[in-house]
């Protein structure tokens, strides 16, 4: 009497099981590197808004802009060095 399970059934079973662990595996690593980011933007977040204005000035960003730069990373830079080549006598 056989047990309805051949070689290759549990070949395949097996090729299930670790496809599922590596999924989620997967989803469990995606979870901490959204954790890990959202502590970063955070504690950057924080730390800008702790400085006094001549300082954020000195690195190019107002007080107004300390939440967009710290969740999208302010990867328009065109965008900034137009500001501060705009300006006459100003240097950049």
């Amino acid at each position: 009497m056989t047990t309805g399970h051949t070689e290759p059934d549990l070949i395949v079973n097996r090729s299930v099981s670790s496809r599922l662990v590596a999924a989620a595996t997967e989803l469990c690593l995606s979870v901490l590197r959204a954790i890990t980011r959202i502590i970063r933007i955070r504690r950057d977040r924080a730390r800008l808004w702790e400085l006094p204005d001549y300082l954020l000035r000195d690195i190019g960003i107002n007080r107004s802009e300390i939440q967009s730069i710290t969740w999208f990373g302010d990867r328009d830079i065109s965008r900034r060095r137009s500001k501060t080549v705009d300006r006459p006598g100003k240097r950049c």
